[in-house]
């Protein structure tokens, strides 16, 4: 099971804490589209533009570290990894 943790604003957006997935090794975007439909509201958007580029000020993370430092959305997660999801910060 690959486990993802919600924060801020997308967190209250979807209204949990947290989801898990049982998958084999995929892509982080493949993850995000199967939290979307195992969830069934759409929050790729919040985070991700139409170029599949990663919103500034969104932060995933893969076990603690960024996928910035990784291959980006095309880092491989697997079984046992923990996502932590903290979307671009609000405010005014």
């Amino acid at each position: 099971m690959i486990k993802i943790k919600f924060f801020s604003l997308i967190r209250m957006h979807l209204g949990i804490n947290e989801i898990e997935i049982k998958t084999k090794s995929v892509s982080i975007y493949e993850l995000l589209m199967k939290a979307e439909k195992q969830i069934n509201k759409k929050f790729i958007d919040q985070l991700i533009n139409n170029n599949k580029q990663i919103l500034p000020g969104t932060m995933i993370l893969i076990n603690g570290r960024n996928i910035f430092h990784l291959d980006k959305l095309n880092s491989i997660v697997r079984d046992c990894d923990e996502i932590s999801i903290f979307p671009p910060g609000g405010g005014g």
